[in-house]
């Protein structure tokens, strides 16, 4: 994919990796930090997808024996008529479809597509359409609004499987469940992993933007879980960059967590120094990048799916896939895959008893809440010199980011 058109045809994708649909919906109520300021933690999001932060509701909280199986299909229902989401829809159905033709041994009901645009109407006409026609199954919808605007349509007797995060404003079904690639609950592990690691005063550095004030939520409400004192937050501006070393000794800072993307990253890296480890969410690793850009994140940890930190894994090969230059869109054929192993299990197994150790976003299980919980492994961003002198060796370029809707 030509980088000069990336941030346009990534729209889409962007969206669905980082729910930037649900931006209006996400209750943020952390007071604003100044910059350059150390900042008190934010205040829990009611809309947090970390299990702990979750209202527990009467609907939600009992779990459901799964459906009657009787149904001939599992329904696909994704926006593949709207431009904007079409990269990330192929990228997930291409999952969906290598999952099926892979591990399906006849006994699971096969896929079955029903095109939508991203009207919510025209998402709830064929969602009736395929619950007429007999579906075992649904495995969509992807935007929030559709999400929510299903889940408030009535009730259903067969799983469905949305594949964005609930929020506040979302009414609990007994065979509604959510399966995203959620910023916060990522966030969350890292703090977690962080505190493992024998980190006792973070410092998270944040820049301006949703994304990033979105992973600083989601980082000090999953330190604030582990018992502790809540993170410190500095955010910081490009003039204030040069600082940053002198405002870390000052704060007696042991590690640091970047609340930014790859690029950002690369621009502050070399202010932090390295006298404490620092930690990243999987926006990071973006995919193949030039040698210099590697050169200023080597070092930092972070955590991704196991599809992309361990890609060479043999059991791997069943699904005859060709890699993407972007992880982006591996994110979501990763994530069509799970789809489709979650979907089959709901088949068969009742919700509290689901658990997926082979998944390739991660190890997979169904919390109380209806919503499919990701265990991520970690990884540690490195770099090796090739040699420029090797016959065909050439640098790659700077890819463009996926620019948000």
């Amino acid at each position: 994919m030509h980088a000069r058109v990336l941030p346009a045809v990534m729209r889409g994708v962007a969206a669905v990796l980082y729910g930037l649909t649900m931006l209006a919906a996400s209750p943020l109520h952390a007071e604003p930090v100044l910059q350059m300021r150390i900042a008190s933690a934010p205040v829990a999001s009611e809309a947090a997808s970390v299990p702990m932060s979750l209202p527990a509701s009467a609907s939600a909280s009992a779990p459901q024996a799964a459906p009657s199986k009787g149904g001939n299909f599992i329904a696909v229902l994704l926006p593949a008529k709207a431009k904007a989401w079409r990269p990330a829809v192929e990228a997930i159905k291409a999952g969906l479809f290598a999952a099926e033709s892979a591990l399906s041994d006849g006994n699971q009901p096969p896929l079955r597509i029903f095109d939508t645009t991203d009207a919510d109407e025209d998402v709830l006409t064929q969602f009736e359409r395929a619950s007429q026609m007999g579906a075992a199954a649904v495995i969509g919808p992807l935007t929030k609004s559709a999400v929510n605007k299903l889940a408030d349509s009535g009730e259903f007797s067969f799983p469905v499987l949305a594949l964005n995060s609930f929020d506040g404003e979302t009414p609990r079904q007994p065979h509604l469940f959510s399966f995203s690639l959620s910023l916060e609950a990522e966030a969350a592990q890292v703090a977690k992993q962080m505190r493992s690691d024998g980190v006792s005063r973070p410092v998270v550095i944040s820049v301006d933007g949703a994304l990033p004030l979105r992973m600083t939520q989601g980082f000090t409400d999953g330190w604030r879980a582990q018992g502790v004192e809540g993170a410190s937050v500095l955010k910081v501006g490009p003039k204030e960059f040069a600082l940053l070393k002198g405002q870390l000794e000052l704060m007696d800072a042991d590690a640091v967590f970047l609340a930014m993307d790859e690029r950002t990253a690369r621009r502050v890296r070399p202010f932090i120094g390295t006298g404490r480890p620092i930690y990243a969410s999987s926006q990071i690793n973006t995919g193949k990048l030039p040698t210099t850009a590697m050169l200023d994140l080597a070092g930092i940890h972070y955590l991704d799916m196991p599809w992309l930190i361990n890609p060479d894994t043999p059991e791997y090969k069943i699904y005859e896939h060709a890699r993407s230059p972007s992880n982006d869109l591996e994110r979501l054929f990763a994530m069509g895959v799970d789809a489709w192993k979650i979907a089959a299990a709901l088949l068969l197994t009742p919700p509290d008893q689901l658990a997926i150790k082979d998944g390739l976003t991660g190890r997979l299980r169904m919390d109380p809440h209806n919503i499919v919980q990701r265990e991520l492994v970690p990884g540690t961003l490195s770099v090796s010199i090739p040699n420029a002198e090797a016959p065909g060796y050439t640098e790659a370029p700077d890819p463009a980011p996926a620019s948000a809707p």
